[in-house]
């Protein structure tokens, strides 16, 4: 049957699938637009089955700040010009929409959350039917700063590697814009520095347990009642390179991020200290 262009046209913008699909699409299900989209998405689900293997090495990370709430996101795809597809761009605010709606603290919650799609986890797969590669959500977090605290965040210019932070204030105003500065030079810094974690106790055990084989492999020459407080030293020195207070801050002229912080804070008339934290950088 002769399917009406407008028809094509609609499908296409509800559906973001080619000219050729929504036509043929309409043509199986007899000029019903809603039984053609059915068709798409079945279309669509099969396709994301058969790419979900591929490798994803391009995507964005992303972040939104919607008060004393925060988001951030891995959406990951196959090619970069991919990015700047307007469905992709789509999925991004929505995950992100979603995280902070949903406070999502860890990705199956945001796969599992209700989207237009059925879920989220949906959204994603009639996506991969529409710009026709592998994309995945890899990684998800929401922060939501303590009360009378402030959050930070800060997204690289290429979109590869963000981080989010949540200061915890005591008599630091969060209207203070020397905190607020603060806050959001943390992220740069961590985004720069790639630190491991934001306490020692944060950084994983199998990490530390490397670690401390190497040192104890260079070391292993040393005189035997001396090694104890070299292996020490060498922990001191692996802590504060890669814990983030204490690495030295990456816009300052001497300093760790703790004690920029701490000065900042005492300047604004208080106290400040991470409460939670976050770097996603991406394919890490």
């Amino acid at each position: 049957m002769a399917i009406d262009a407008k028809l094509i046209k609609e499908l296409r913008e509800k559906t973001g699938m080619g000219i050729a699909n929504c036509k043929k699409a309409l043509e199986d299900a007899n000029g019903d637009c809603e039984r053609a989209e059915m068709i798409l998405r079945k279309q669509g689900l099969d396709k994301a089955a058969k790419k979900a293997d591929r490798p994803t090495g391009q995507g964005v990370i992303a972040v939104k700040v919607d008060g004393d709430k925060a988001a951030m996101i891995e959406l990951a795809c196959e090619q970069e010009p991919t990015t700047n597809n307007e469905r992709f761009l789509t999925m991004v605010a929505l995950a992100l929409d979603t995280s902070l709606r949903e406070n999502v603290q860890k990705l199956e919650d945001l796969l599992a959350a209700k989207s237009d799609d059925g879920t989220i986890a949906d959204s994603v797969k009639a996506l991969i039917g529409v710009v026709g590669e592998n994309v995945q959500i890899r990684k998800a977090v929401t922060f939501t700063a303590p009360a009378g605290g402030l959050i930070g965040s800060y997204v690289h210019f290429n979109k590869k590697a963000g981080a989010i932070v949540a200061l915890k204030l005591d008599g630091a105003g969060k209207d203070s814009e020397s905190m607020r500065i603060a806050a959001n030079d943390i992220c740069l810094h961590a985004v720069a520095a790639r630190p491991l974690a934001w306490r020692r106790e944060d950084i994983p055990q199998n990490v530390l347990d490397k670690e401390k084989e190497v040192f104890m492999e260079e070391i292993k020459s040393k005189p035997e009642q001396i090694r104890g407080k070299i292996l020490e030293g060498k922990l001191q020195k692996f802590y504060t390179d890669k814990v983030l207070p204490e690495q030295l801050f990456v816009k300052g002229l001497e300093g760790t991020v703790k004690e920029m912080l701490d000065a900042t804070a005492k300047e604004a008339g208080g106290k400040a200290e991470i409460a939670a934290f976050a770097r996603f950088e991406l394919g890490l």
